[in-house]
């Protein structure tokens, strides 16, 4: 590539507006021809909010062409006079980098320049939604399906060859509690009770499910350690053929 010396006193000048979360700030964007490692913002922006749209307008000197923005992480979508960037980082929290890479050209296309700036990126952590009335003490069969008190279920829900019980602590942090054994008891087998010692049901209690035709209360026994803490839970559901 052919150097000028004459072109190293020239600075390209691009007036931009930006629109950020709704404050608006004018100033312009130097790229200097003489130190092709950064782009030049005026006012010093270096830090850009993840998933929001920033938003420039440029105007560009006669005898150069933007050929190409380029975003290392997220978007940078040119529409004639107009530059989005949007920053899209994967990550959950904190900061991240990311560079706007900018292809310039002359007219007569015998000079292409590559600048580029880089960008800090805040980006929020996850929100996760508030339960209102969390649930505790959480009875899930095969770690999928959970069992609600009084709800309706399937025996289906029962019928793999050893179906097993997972216990939580309660539905916002679902710390999951080691199951020491589980007990079903039908409501119209008053008095029989079938014990496991593990977290799977007992191969008695699947047959008497698998016998069921019309919906039947059934109540579950789930016993587990919280650390070196016991913890009995009870849950009473109905047990329907289909």
């Amino acid at each position: 590539m052919k150097r000028y010396p004459h072109i190293y006193t020239f600075l390209l000048l691009i007036s931009i507006y930006i629109d950020v979360c709704g404050q608006h700030i004018n100033g312009e964007i130097f790229i200097p021809m003489n130190n092709r490692n950064e782009i030049w913002l005026k006012p010093k922006i270096d830090t850009l909010d993840n998933k929001v749209d920033y938003e420039f307008k440029i105007r560009v000197s006669p005898d150069f062409n933007i050929s190409q923005f380029l975003f290392e992480k997220g978007l940078a979508i040119q529409n004639d006079s107009v530059l989005v960037i949007t920053p899209s980082s994967i990550k959950d929290g904190g900061v991240d980098t990311a560079t706007l890479r900018v292809i310039v050209t002359s007219t007569t296309g015998s000079r292409i320049m590559l600048f580029q700036k880089q960008f800090v990126i805040r980006v929020p952590e996850k929100a996760y939604p508030v339960i209102a009335k969390p649930k505790t003490n959480v009875i899930m069969v095969n770690d999928k399906t959970l069992l609600e008190r009084n709800e309706q279920y399937s025996k289906s829900v029962f019928s793999d060859a050893f179906p097993f019980v997972t216990l939580y602590d309660n539905e916002v942090n679902m710390k999951k509690l080691e199951v020491k054994g589980v007990t079903i008891a039908l409501f119209e087998k008053e008095g029989k009770h079938y014990v496991s010692k593990s977290d799977t049901i007992s191969n008695e209690a699947l047959r008497e499910i698998k016998k069921i035709k019309k919906p039947t209360p059934v109540f579950i026994r789930v016993d587990g350690l919280n650390g070196k803490l016991r913890k009995t839970v009870w849950n009473r559901i109905i047990v329907a053929s289909e």
